[in-house]
C-alpha cells in the first residue's frame, strides 16, 4: 500500500468560517423555524445563522410533533483535508478530519442541545510506507487542518454557543 497526497488546487468557491461551501447568507441572527401542526398549532424556535438546515414544516400531525422536534438538527459542515490513498491496486481519495457543527435543541441528552463539533478522523484506511517527502506532505496537511480547527472552527463554535445562549429560549 502506498500513499500520496494531491497538491492543493486553486479554489475560488465561497466558504464560510468552517471551510464549507456557502451559497446563501447564513449571517442573520433573526432567523426562526416554525412547525405547524394539522390542528393549527405552531411552534417556533431560533435558527442559528450558521445552520445550513431549516426544520420548518407544515401539516405535522400532532401525534408526530414530539418526534419532529426531537429530529431538529441545526447543522454546518466542516471541511477536511483530501489525501489520495492506494488500497490494493486502486488509488482513492479520502477526506480526513472533516466533520460538522451541530445543535439538537430537543435532544434527549443535554450535551448536543448546545452547539458541538464532531470530527470524522478518517475512513478505515492506513497510510503505510511513507517516504520522508510523503511524511512531510501528510504533516503539512494535518498542520493545516489543525490551524483550521483552531483559528476558524473554534471561534465559530464559541460564537455559535454565545449566539445560541443569547437567542434560544428553553
Amino acid at each position: 500500500m502506498t500513499t500520496r497526497t494531491t497538491p492543493p488546487e486553486a479554489d475560488t468557491t465561497p466558504r464560510d468560517a468552517l471551510g464549507a461551501t456557502t451559497t446563501r447568507d447564513h449571517g442573520r441572527s433573526d432567523r426562526t423555524w416554525t412547525i405547524a401542526t394539522t390542528t393549527g398549532h405552531t411552534i417556533s424556535g431560533y435558527l442559528p445563522p450558521w445552520s445550513h438546515s431549516d426544520p420548518t414544516a407544515t401539516n405535522v400531525p400532532v401525534e408526530h410533533l414530539g418526534v419532529t422536534l426531537a429530529d431538529i438538527n441545526h447543522f454546518a459542515p466542516i471541511s477536511g483535508q483530501h489525501l489520495t490513498i492506494t488500497t490494493g491496486d486502486s488509488p482513492c481519495t479520502t477526506v480526513v478530519f472533516s466533520g460538522s457543527m451541530e445543535c439538537n435543541p430537543y435532544a434527549e441528552d443535554p450535551e448536543p442541545r448546545v452547539p458541538v463539533v464532531s470530527l470524522q478522523l478518517v475512513d478505515d484506511c492506513w497510510l503505510h510506507n511513507l517516504d520522508p517527502d510523503q511524511l512531510v506532505d501528510v504533516a503539512a496537511k494535518l498542520r493545516a487542518q489543525a490551524d483550521h480547527l483552531e483559528h476558524h472552527v473554534r471561534p465559530a463554535l464559541i460564537a455559535a454557543r454565545e449566539d445560541w445562549t443569547t437567542h434560544h429560549t428553553t
